[in-house]
């Protein structure tokens, strides 16, 4: 089958059911998770006992005596910025998945720009990881730009990823001036770096989705396997049926991901890990009801 007929297949198949899902099942959620997330300066009041501290102005403090707060209100547009990995390691499928890593990553981002198209918000997209200069969709409106947004993931081209994750941090602050709601879809297997996830945080409502493959996570005992590593090319003949080699392996990822883990868990930032071999609907909606109860707060 031709490469741009089966991409137009898989991208018509995801348009579907992420329509269907956004009118559906996830609009609700999508609503509330977002709502506060862009904020337009109103006008000062008296600080009163219960107001965040963080939001008090001490110029106007200062000048009067009395402590005053600044008020916002909500912008009608919002913007919804797509950050996704299509870095080698993001194409891989094990036998218990229908779709890759990238696949997946298509799917929830498909559902996020429906869900912000049917809210009247703005969704973009920057594609990173293939070994050259990220793609870079800025942000727009309705039906169009989402079906632009999963053709451009899908058929984005592979290649060896650049582990400098620093280096998109700059260019998704460099590309994306106005504060968003920032999903970044990735395995993370590139080093932790707590400085670019601290600005990106510090500038954007940031949420970092992990996607995992089952095999990654636990290799099956299947004897002599040859691996290539997506990443640099390399190749290696392994014996996956010595139980200390596994160990090995799901030891270092646990290690690895632990140490994500915690960097996200001291900058504050709200995460969420999937895998490809399981629904991934239930989990997204269950991270933004837990952001609009935050929200609410």
């Amino acid at each position: 089958m031709d490469k741009t007929h089966e991409i137009m297949q898989k991208v018509r198949r995801i348009e579907l059911r992420a329509r269907r899902l956004a009118a559906t099942s996830f609009a609700g959620e999508y609503r509330s998770g977002f709502r506060g997330q862009g904020l337009d300066f109103d006008d000062f009041r008296e600080y009163a006992p219960g107001d965040d501290p963080r939001f008090i102005d001490w110029k106007v403090t200062a000048r009067t005596g009395t402590p005053y707060v600044r008020k916002f209100h909500e912008e009608r547009e919002q913007i919804l910025l797509l950050a996704v990995d299509v870095s080698g390691s993001m194409r891989y499928a094990g036998p218990q998945s229908e779709d890759t890593k990238l696949e997946c990553a298509a799917q929830i981002a498909a559902v996020l720009a429906y869900s912000a198209a049917l809210n009247g918000d703005k969704a973009g997209l920057l594609l990173y990881g293939n070994g050259e200069r990220s793609f870079y969709l800025p942000p727009a409106k309705g039906a169009q730009q989402c079906l632009r947004i999963v053709r451009e993931i899908l058929k984005a081209p592979g290649g060896r990823g650049d582990h400098s994750f620093s280096h998109v941090a700059e260019e998704i602050l460099r590309t994306q001036h106005k504060r968003a709601m920032l999903i970044l879809m990735s395995d993370f297997l590139y080093p932790a770096d707590k400085p670019a996830m601290g600005k990106l945080a510090f500038r954007h409502e940031l949420i970092p989705v992990r996607i995992n493959d089952a095999v990654e996570l636990e290799p099956p005992a299947a004897g002599m396997v040859s691996l290539i590593n997506p990443e640099t090319g390399q190749q290696a003949c392994i014996d996956l049926g010595i139980p200390a080699l596994r160990t090995a392996h799901a030891k270092a990822l646990r290690s690895h991901y632990a140490e994500w883990d915690h960097l996200l868990n001291q900058l504050g930032i709200d995460h969420l890990t999937l895998r490809t071999d399981e629904d991934y609907l239930p989990p997204l909606r269950r991270l933004f009801k837990r952001r609009s109860r935050l929200i609410v707060r």
